[in-house]
């Protein structure tokens, strides 16, 4: 089957309806007739982010979900995925752990969860199928362990058996490892999703299974290899592949790659970092800061999302590579993959193409595009 490749909205504001039409109406029409420009034909797809106040809003006033219907025709996009990882405030002053909040221990994210695949649900035409992703329970060990989290995670699978049953989309909830997340890798995710979830019921009538952040593989070391024959022997779907790539360190406790690095820790998303030392042990950082306390450190993948089709960030720091392990995924036959690049708004002026984040955002997906293609 011919691949899917969107755009993940979740760079966009969409703390209320109003806020996620304006995406539609403003940023992502824009980004549409850019690459009609630069020669990409056919509609390209968008990763339809909502927080869960606008999710509520739209799923339960029908004038609200006719808006979204005519803004997704006038952007001249499609949506087959949704990103429904952050409850809300995704772009304030300080988000780090609040972007797991609340976690799957909380009704409301089970409430969201279902309010998000609902709207999918209306906006995919029956027989088609789709995905949303989600946080790998928590931010931390103690969501792993919670009975609660676990419980309400099986009320989502049988929500979306049910949703399927009325509607006829089926509908992937894929968990994303995250480093430091409940599951930072996803050989670990889809061991605990075949014991707790799946001891009964056969792999085609699975619902939910694995987001693979090539970002996040990256900075934790989880090779496409190790990934993907786990999920093939715990029978774990993959809903989407999120492209993206992190970022590569020489010696970041010396400038100038610590310089640079210092100026991303600013930003509101965590920065996890994953390493070596000069003496070759490994070593592992929380955030940023740690990482450029630790002084001794002579490589480091840190989780900052970068633009796809950049290599070098100057002063030492390089993307990590997510095209091999595109390949890898394509070779093992998935077929949806969806650019993320959340932190567009923040990054740098000089991580961003001239014409500033619209025009990076069509580099970047022409980049992914001729990846898929290849």
């Amino acid at each position: 089957m011919e691949p899917r490749l969107a755009l993940c909205g979740n760079v966009f504001r969409a703390d209320s309806a109003q806020q996620a039409l304006a995406a539609l109406h403003g940023p992502v029409a824009q980004w549409r007739r850019q690459l009609a420009a630069a020669g990409y034909a056919a509609p390209p797809g968008y990763g339809l982010y909502l927080s869960a106040a606008a999710a509520a809003e739209i799923r339960h006033d029908g004038a609200q979900l006719a808006l979204l219907q005519q803004a997704i025709r006038a952007a001249g996009v499609v949506v087959w995925t949704a990103n429904a990882f952050p409850v809300g405030g995704f772009h304030g002053a300080r988000v780090k752990e609040r972007a797991f909040l609340p976690d799957w221990r909380s009704d409301e994210r089970l409430q969201f969860t279902r309010d998000v695949a609902e709207i999918l649900a209306r906006l995919l035409p029956a027989g088609s199928s789709g995905s949303l992703s989600t946080c790998p329970l928590g931010y931390g060990p103690e969501a792993r362990a919670a009975e609660p989290a676990w419980d309400r995670l099986q009320r989502a699978h049988d929500f979306l058996l049910d949703l399927e049953r009325r509607s006829g989309v089926r509908l992937i909830l894929a968990l994303e490892p995250e480093p430091d997340g409940a599951f930072e890798r996803a050989g670990a995710l889809c061991a605990a999703l075949a014991q707790r979830l799946y001891r009964d019921l056969a792999p085609p009538q699975r619902r939910v299974g694995l987001c693979w952040d090539l970002c996040h593989s990256a900075v934790v070391g989880e090779t496409p290899q190790e990934l993907l024959a786990a999920a093939e022997m715990h029978g774990i779907p993959i809903g989407k592949v999120q492209v993206s790539a992190a970022l590569h360190a020489r010696e970041p406790g010396a400038a100038p790659a610590a310089e640079r690095l210092r100026a991303l820790a600013e930003d509101p998303y965590f920065h996890q970092a994953r390493g070596t030392r000069h003496d070759g042990r490994p070593c592992a950082f929380a955030d940023l800061p740690a990482l450029l306390a630790a002084g001794d450190v002579a490589r480091a993948r840190i989780h900052c999302h970068v633009p796809l089709h950049r290599r070098d960030f100057g002063a030492g720091l390089r993307a990590t590579d997510w095209r091999a392990p595109l390949r890898r995924a394509r070779q093992a036959g998935i077929q949806d993959f969806e650019v993320e690049t959340y932190t567009l708004p923040v990054l740098p002026a000089d991580f961003l193409e001239r014409e500033g984040m619209v025009g990076t955002m069509v580099a970047e997906m022409l980049a992914c595009a001729g990846a898929l293609q290849a």
